[in-house]
C-alpha cells in the first residue's frame, strides 16, 4: 500500500514538472511571436548639442585599449552597461581598471543582463570583490525569475561605457575574451564607435545616452546584485599586472588627433523595459535612410519577419548590398540554419548578398548610406534585436567615417562569395571556398526543421 502511494506521489511530481514545463515553453515562444507595429518616427529634431567627434575602434585589442584609456581618465563616473561580462582575462583586465577607478573615489556602476549576469557572474569571487566596493553599483536587467516564464526572452543587448564627460564608446563588443583583447586565436571581429566631447558632456548623443542609463538603471525589472566580498586584494595586484601589459593605455590621448570631426551624431533605441516591443529603432533607421543612395549592411546574421522583408525589398529598389557571415564560417549555428532556410525569402528582395568566409567571424552591425551616413551600435538583422531586445545605435554624419567603413567594407566582400537576386554567385578575388564536415552538415539538417517554429526567438 505504501509502495502504491509512493508511486501515485512520484507520477504526480512528474506530470506536475511536465506541466510546469510546458507552460514556460508556452509562455517564452508564444508572446514573442505576435510582433508589435510601429508608428513612422517624426523627424529627427535639430541637433542642440556641441559639436562631438569619432572614432571608429575595428580591432579587439584596440577595444580593450580604449576602454581602459577612458576608465583611467575618469575622475568621477564611469558607467559600463553591457550584455555579455565574464572574469575570463579581459574580463578580469576590466575589472581590475574599475576597481582601481573606485579606489580612486570615481562613482562606477555597471548593468549587465540578468541571464548572463547570473550565468558567468554570480559565482565568480574575482567580480564579487569588484562589485564589494563602496564605490561601486551593480545591477542585473531581467534577471531570470521561473514564476514570470514570459520575460525571459526581454534582454539587454546594450554595450556601452561612459568614462564622465569626457567620452563614451558605444557599439557590439561584450566584455570577455570574443572581443576584447588578443587572447584567444577564435574571436569575433566587432566595431565600436568613440565618442569625444569637445565640450564637456554637451554632445546631443551624450546627453542621450546619459538620459537613456539613468532611466533603465531605475527601472523595477533592474535588480540590484548584492554579494558578499572576497576581501579587496587580488583586482589591486592584477591591475599592476594591467598597466604592465598595455602600458600604451595610460601614456596620455591627443582626443583631436585620435578622432574625427563629425557634423552630426544621434543616439537611437529600442524602448528599454522587458515586454514586446514595436520596431521603433528598425523604422528610425529606414528613416535616415529613405532616398539615400548606395546603401551597404554589415550583419552577423539575417533573420527577418514578413515585415522586414518587405521594407528591406522597399530599400534595395535604390541598391543594397548586405556583407553577412558565410554558413561556413558563422559563430551562431541558428543564424546560419536560418539563412539556410530563408535564402530565397532574402534574395527575393534584390539585394546582393555577400556571404564573407573569414578567418574569423563577423560580428558587426553597421549601415552605410551614401557618402557621409554611418549607423553603428549593437542591432542585428534579426527578429530578436527589432521587436525583443534593448538595441541602440549611433546614426553619425561624417564623410571620413563613412569613407574608412566603405574602405573596409570593400576589402570584406573580396573574401566574399556575392550572390546575385538571381540566385547566381561570383567569388571575389580572396575567397577560398572552405568545405564542410560532415558533422556540421548533419547538425544544420537537424537544426534546419527544429528551428522553424522559433525563429522568430533566434
Amino acid at each position: 500500500m505504501k509502495k502504491k502511494r509512493r508511486g501515485r506521489k512520484i507520477r504526480f511530481i512528474k506530470w506536475i514538472f511536465l506541466l510546469w514545463i510546458v507552460y514556460t515553453v508556452a509562455c517564452g515562444t508564444i508572446p514573442p511571436f505576435f510582433h508589435k507595429m510601429a508608428a513612422d518616427p517624426e523627424a529627427a529634431q535639430a541637433d542642440v548639442g556641441q559639436p562631438e567627434r569619432v572614432r571608429s575602434i575595428d580591432d579587439n585589442r584596440e577595444a580593450l585599449l580604449w576602454r581602459l584609456r577612458l576608465i583611467g581618465e575618469a575622475q568621477e563616473s564611469v558607467v559600463l552597461c553591457t550584455f555579455d561580462f565574464r572574469d575570463d582575462d579581459s574580463g578580469c583586465d576590466m575589472m581590475a581598471a574599475l576597481f582601481d577607478a573606485a579606489e580612486r573615489g570615481v562613482d562606477v556602476r555597471i548593468m549587465v543582463d540578468g541571464i548572463n549576469g547570473t550565468l558567468y557572474l554570480t559565482a565568480s569571487r574575482i567580480f564579487r570583490e569588484l562589485a564589494g566596493h563602496e564605490n561601486v553599483q551593480v545591477k542585473l536587467y531581467n534577471p531570470i525569475n521561473l514564476l514570470m516564464p514570459w520575460k525571459l526572452n526581454y534582454r539587454m543587448h546594450d554595450k556601452y561605457l561612459i568614462a564622465d564627460d569626457l567620452a563614451y564608446i558605444l557599439g557590439g563588443r561584450n566584455t570577455n575574451n570574443l572581443f576584447l583583447g588578443d587572447y584567444v586565436d577564435s574571436y569575433n571581429e566587432d566595431r565600436d564607435i568613440l565618442v569625444y566631447e569637445t565640450v564637456p558632456g554637451e554632445g546631443s548623443s551624450y546627453l542621450r545616452l546619459r538620459e537613456y542609463f539613468e532611466r533603465i538603471w531605475e527601472l523595477p525589472c533592474a535588480k540590484v546584485y548584492k554579494r558578499p566580498a572576497y576581501g579587496q586584494e587580488f583586482l589591486n595586484e592584477y591591475y599592476r599586472t594591467v598597466r604592465e601589459r598595455y602600458p600604451e593605455a595610460f601614456a596620455g590621448t591627443d582626443w583631436e588627433k585620435e578622432t574625427t570631426a563629425a557634423e552630426k551624431v544621434e543616439l537611437c533605441t529600442n524602448p528599454m523595459e522587458p515586454v514586446n516591443k514595436p520596431p521603433l529603432l528598425w523604422k528610425r533607421m529606414l528613416r535616415e535612410l529613405d532616398q539615400q543612395e548606395d546603401i551597404l549592411i554589415q550583419t552577423p546574421y539575417i533573420i527577418c519577419s514578413r515585415e522586414m522583408y518587405r521594407d528591406l525589398a522597399d530599400l534595395s529598389s535604390r541598391g543594397v548590398q548586405i556583407i553577412t557571415n558565410a554558413v561556413e564560417s558563422g559563430a551562431n549555428p541558428f543564424g546560419c540554419t536560418d539563412y539556410l532556410n530563408q535564402k530565397k525569402n532574402i534574395y527575393g528582395t534584390g539585394a546582393h548578398v555577400y556571404e564573407r568566409l573569414g578567418t574569423q567571424a563577423l560580428h558587426t552591425k553597421t549601415i552605410l548610406a551614401g557618402d557621409s551616413i554611418s549607423i553603428v551600435g549593437s542591432c542585428n538583422m534579426d527578429m530578436r534585436s527589432i521587436y525583443l531586445d534593448t538595441e541602440m545605435m549611433l546614426v553619425i554624419e561624417s564623410g571620413e567615417l563613412n569613407r574608412q567603413l566603405r574602405e573596409q567594407a570593400e576589402e570584406l566582400k573580396k573574401q566574399s562569395r556575392h550572390v546575385y537576386p538571381d540566385g547566381r554567385a561570383e567569388d571575389g578575388e580572396n575567397y577560398t571556398p572552405l568545405k564542410q564536415g560532415i558533422g556540421k552538415k548533419i547538425l544544420y539538417g537537424v537544426l534546419r526543421v527544429l528551428v522553424i517554429p522559433f525563429r522568430h526567438l533566434l
